[in-house]
């Protein structure tokens, strides 16, 4: 097997997913097409007016818009892999590396990417470009609970508190809240001894007073959103378990400080 000087043995592979690639270049093509089908009227016809042909071209332009933007996609996942080690992991990209021990790793958080950051303030950040993703983001999240469920623990046991840090993407004025809100995203939680506490709102449940959480499902317009979420005997705390750092981690400390296994 592969050695990596600082990460150890390699454990496996994760190459460029192709059905990403294919994907890209159905939605090329399809755009091509339909642009060629507004500028070569535009170009070659002569039974239009100027105005007309003119009208004709901007809208081709404009629909083949996905065709560059597809093709910058197509260069910037070239040579995409990650690889799994022993003691850490490599994310190749563009001729590009980015390396990260188990250990240097601060915090988590995958939705329809894996997103991670290191002690170091390093970000790598890999999606549906690398084949296997899911099963890739399950090592990681058991390789980095080994290593930070510990930690966590000890932090509370000394009587501090430690931050689960979310994501509000579109800011804090009123109209950013409502598509917060309506995006299930929060700044967070703070979880010390005693209970759970909202960070936006700082209202906190206390461990003696939950009476379920887990991950559920909640409906976001037409789709879907997983929604990490804490029952509480007068509260409820949810947020979007994508946009939450170290949600795996949270999960734990959940489970051993309440005495509640994870809702279903």
């Amino acid at each position: 097997m592969a050695l990596s000087p600082d990460l150890g043995k390699l454990v496996k592979d994760y190459r460029l997913s192709w059905a990403r690639v294919r994907q890209i270049l159905g939605v090329i093509a399809l755009s091509a097409l339909v642009a060629s089908a507004c500028l070569l009227p535009a170009i070659f016809g002569a039974n239009e007016t100027l105005g007309i042909r003119i009208g004709v071209a901007i809208v081709g332009l404009f629909v083949a818009s996905p065709v560059f933007v597809g093709i910058y996609q197509l260069l910037r996942l070239s040579g995409s892999s990650l690889s799994l080690y022993e003691n850490g992991l490599i994310y190749r990209r563009s001729g590009r590396q980015f390396a990260a021990a188990w250990d240097e790793i601060e915090s988590v958080a995958q939705e329809s990417a894996c997103r991670i950051s290191t002690k170091r303030g390093a970000v790598i950040e890999f999606g549906s470009s690398v084949a296997g993703l899911d099963e890739a983001a399950q090592v990681i999240r058991e390789q980095t609970l080994q290593r930070l469920l510990p930690q966590a623990s000890a932090a509370i046991q000394r009587g501090e508190s430690v931050r689960f840090q979310g994501l509000k993407p579109f800011g804090s004025r009123w109209r950013a809240q409502a598509l917060n809100a309506y995006a299930f995203a929060s700044s967070g939680f703070s979880v010390d001894a005693q209970g759970i506490t909202e960070i936006d709102t700082g209202k906190c449940i206390a461990w003696r007073e939950v009476q379920a959480f887990g991950v559920g499902q909640e409906r976001m317009g037409r789709a879907s959103a997983d929604v990490f979420v804490v029952e509480g005997s007068h509260d409820r705390f949810r947020t979007r378990l994508g946009l939450l750092s170290n949600a795996h981690v949270l999960l734990a400390l959940c489970a051993g400080l309440s005495g509640l296994q994870p809702m279903d």
